[in-house]
């Protein structure tokens, strides 16, 4: 019982106390409010205002100030530094008694605070408690003495400790920083500059409500302001953060990452316990960026719903960060790693990696390189990548890739490349896959390769493959050339990845095949590009029954597309040629080809190339024939309605010469003629063709809708000349001097609807020649016996000559008009 009445004797003295020490203070701040005010404004080199001063228990015995405002430095800003509802100040009870004002504890509700850093880095708080003679002296010394001095620390810093519902609004000039923090409490336990205090911290950052906690141990402070070396140890939370927000207000506030490095999108940081300072600093907890956004420059790209958690036991100094222990779960992949990450302008890797078997499928879209080719199967990574990244500087990499029955369907193939099982072994810049197979569609190629360098992408490899089918990597082919084959193939060659430039340097071989429905066999190409620009160096194959040599590029850097050829062709079926080329073609030829031709032209369909096309060459065909087209017998019927003419092909003369006049194709033995190509024509020249009975030389041209037009002669052989002189009389005048019947004609129009037409005034002017030469002869033997009775003297005058000569040649001259009007 005497217990309960001390402890009742105790409880009413100090309420006692607490009445009078209320009352104290309410009479202290009537008798002294604009005394304190003044007094609070010089102490702190701020003008100070507020509505009203009274005593308050709560909290403890102290002082509230309503609607509290402190005006900003001028030399930063014009307006308030601080606003709040209403400032508390707690003091200490025993100094109280003695009528001493010892502050405990100082609380705002409802502030607005604005913090600015200016260009300089220095802050708008640290003129607080400096007056205009503090700080007229302080310039001086700062002229005096360019030596930085340690400050004495902001009166008001001791004050600010415990906020409840405040506003920050912090920009930093020289940074280029405008950082909002909403619904901010803070308190502030044993606040004290010389030993470390508590901090507990809770806001909204951009969010609607509060997203970041924070308990921490601080200080001790530095006396000269410089926060980067300020003590911390604590942990946080941040949930969620927005990295596309806190981009747009603190853009440099990343500058310490790679500026390859991009994020976006709402991250998660759980539990992070850290420990150190800003310059020095110790950090274990997780990060969750499943629903943020990553991405590397143009090699890596993660997008929002695509899971994603780093976790770490890790330090960062001076600028760099070690990793004593990372985990990192990525999409289908689990990393553990450990090592160093330097950051900053040249960012370099020290780390090892190890993963679990992961699967493929999905990360077409995280790396954009193999983006379209729906990846299937495993990998296995276990790896030490080290040296400088970025800027088009790569890793070295130790260690091994293992991919297992993976899969991958490129976005022409009609068909994946499946069941490739290889182990990649990476050594430097270096990596060796020494077997590789996989299968392609019907196909199981063998492959082995070499990256000799990662930057530039340097490759070579030696692949095999018993057969392979072009329709099961093109799907525009997997119709029209499903029966094409590759058989026996073999290709070593090396490519080099230079930006957007490839270049690549090969040769490949196949023993035999199918290609454009033509069968081949010893197929040998040695190819290159670079530059967008396709080099053909040397192609041999045997085919259509003959053999090709070819060389020549194709360019595909400009919009529209050129190439240039040239061949050369030894015995080719031209039948054959036909078919490979239009299969529903009009054949109009054929025999063996023979050829040597230079090409050249631009466009990307042959509508396009067709007008653009330039060319010579010479070509020949032996043993051949002129299909559906008659060439003898339409030159000479189309001379039959000259008068004496009309029977010169008699049915004697055609069982005699079947080849010639009965059949339908034109014979031949050899057909050659030179060319040249331009205007979407073929300018033919120096044309030759010799069959049993004939032979064809003239000149013309032919264009890509077989329209043709030639000027040629036909001279038939001397035995089959003498024939048709016997069948029709008059036809002895048409023969040249070697005997031979020679008859000129045109060919003209579309094939194959065209005849020869023989040159009528030609041939007339032929025979006339002929009357005048052989009819002169006949005419002297029938009336003169082939004496010259009435030849003059050589010593006559010429009008004597002349008189004598007049009656055979005016005979002569009737006989040949009375002939052509018959």
């Amino acid at each position: 019982m005497r217990k309960w009445i001390i402890a009742g004797v105790v409880l009413f003295s100090l309420v006692a106390l607490a009445i009078v020490g209320l009352l104290s203070v309410n009479s202290l701040i009537a008798r002294n409010k604009d005394y304190l005010l003044r007094q609070a404004e010089q102490a702190l080199g701020r003008k100070i205002s507020v509505n009203e001063v009274e005593a308050t228990l709560i909290g403890g015995i102290g002082v509230r100030l309503t609607n509290f405002a402190m005006a900003d430095d001028p030399d930063y800003a014009s307006g308030d530094f601080v606003r709040a509802k209403d400032l508390q100040v707690n003091l200490k009870f025993w100094p109280l008694l003695k009528k001493e004002a010892r502050i405990k504890r100082v609380i705002l509700h409802d502030p607005v605070i604005r913090v600015i850093r200016n260009a300089q880095g220095n802050f708008n708080f640290s003129s607080v408690g400096n007056n205009d003679k503090q700080k007229k002296k302080a310039t001086e010394r700062e002229k005096k003495s360019p030596e930085p001095k340690e400050k004495s620390p902001p009166a008001f810093l001791v004050s600010l400790v415990d906020i409840s519902g405040g506003d920050i609004h912090f920009i930093d000039r020289k940074e280029a920083t405008d950082l909002r923090l909403r619904q901010i409490d803070l308190k502030v336990e044993d606040f004290d500059f010389a030993k470390p205090f508590s901090v507990k911290l809770a806001g909204a950052v951009f969010a609607d409500k509060q997203n970041l906690e924070l308990t921490s141990k601080v200080g001790p402070l530095s006396s000269d302001g410089d926060f980067s070396r300020l003590p911390l140890d604590g942990e946080i939370h941040f949930d969620p953060l927005d990295m596309t927000r806190l981009k747009a207000a603190a853009p440099r506030l990343l500058n310490a990452l790679p500026k390859e490095l991009d994020l976006a999108g709402v991250f998660r940081v759980k539990g992070l316990r850290f420990k150190g300072t800003l310059q020095d600093l110790a950090v274990n907890g997780e990060i969750v960026g499943t629903e943020g956004a990553l991405r590397y420059g143009k090699t890596f790209q993660k997008a929002p719903g695509i899971p994603l958690t780093l976790s770490a036991d890790a330090r960062y100094a001076g600028g760099r960060v070690n990793i004593r222990k990372g985990l990192l779960k990525l999409h289908t992949l689990e990393l553990a790693s450990a090592g160093d990450v330097r950051l900053g302008d040249s960012p370099a890797l020290n780390l090892s990696v190890d993963s679990k078997p992961a699967s493929l499928e999905g990360w077409d879209k995280i790396i954009p390189a193999v983006a379209s080719y729906q990846l299937a199967g495993t990998m296995e990574v276990r790896m030490k990548v080290g040296g400088k990244v970025g800027k088009g500087a790569a890793p070295q990499l130790q260690g091994t890739l293992r991919l297992k029955n993976a899969s991958a369907k490129p976005p022409e193939f009609p068909r994946p490349i499946e069941n490739l099982d290889t182990s990649i072994q990476f050594t430097g810049q270096r990596a060796d896959i020494s077997d590789m197979s996989l299968s392609l569609g019907k196909s199981r190629i063998r492959l082995a390769a070499a990256v000799e360098k990662f930057s530039p992408l340097t490759l070579s490899y030696k692949m095999s493959t018993a057969e392979l089918y072009p329709a099961d990597y093109k799907s525009s082919l997997a119709e029209e050339r499903k029966a094409d084959v590759i058989r026996n193939l073999r290709s070593e060659g090396q490519f080099i990845m230079a930006g957007d430039n490839m270049v690549y340097r090969g040769k490949l071989s196949s023993a035999d095949g199918t290609l454009y429905n033509v069968a081949y066999k010893g197929l040998d190409a040695t190819l290159s590009l670079a530059d967008k620009v396709a080099n053909v160096q040397s192609l041999r194959v045997n085919a259509l029954s003959g053999s090709v040599q070819l060389e020549g590029e194709y360019a595909f850097k400009d919009p529209v597309p050129r190439f240039a050829v040239a061949s050369r062709v030894q015995g080719i079926d031209v039948k054959e040629l036909y078919a490979a080329l239009d299969t529903k073609a009009e054949r109009d030829i054929r025999g063996r080809m023979n050829a040597d031709m230079k090409l050249s032209g631009n466009g990307k369909s042959w509508d396009e190339i067709k007008p653009n096309l330039r060319g010579q060459g010479e070509a020949e065909v032996v043993q051949g024939a002129l299909l559906n087209f008659n060439i003898a017998e339409g030159a000479l019927t189309g001379i039959t309605g000259i008068p004496g003419l009309t029977n010169m092909i008699s049915p004697a003369l055609r069982r005699k010469y079947p080849e010639t006049f009965a059949a339908k194709d034109t014979e031949f033995k050899e057909l050659r003629a030179s060319f040249d190509l331009a205007d979407g024509r073929t300018n033919v020249k120096n044309l030759r063709m010799s069959a049993a009975d004939f032979i064809v030389q003239g000149k013309g041209w032919a264009d890509f809708d077989r329209k043709i037009d030639f000027r040629a002669t036909i001279n038939f052989s001397r035995p089959l000349s003498a024939d048709l002189a016997q069948s029709a009389r008059e036809t002895k005048y048409l023969l040249n001097d070697q005997g031979q019947l020679e008859v000129p004609f045109v060919l003209s129009g579309r094939m194959p609807n065209v005849k020869p037409k023989p040159d009528i005034n030609y041939l007339g002017q032929m025979v006339q020649r002929g009357f005048f030469r052989k009819g002169a002869e006949e005419l002297q033997n029938r009336f003169f016996g082939g004496r010259e009775t009435t030849a003059p003297k050589d010593d006559a005058p010429a009008d004597d000559k002349k008189k004598k000569r007049a009656p055979a040649e005016d005979l002569i001259r009737r006989g040949l008009e009375g002939l052509f009007r018959r």
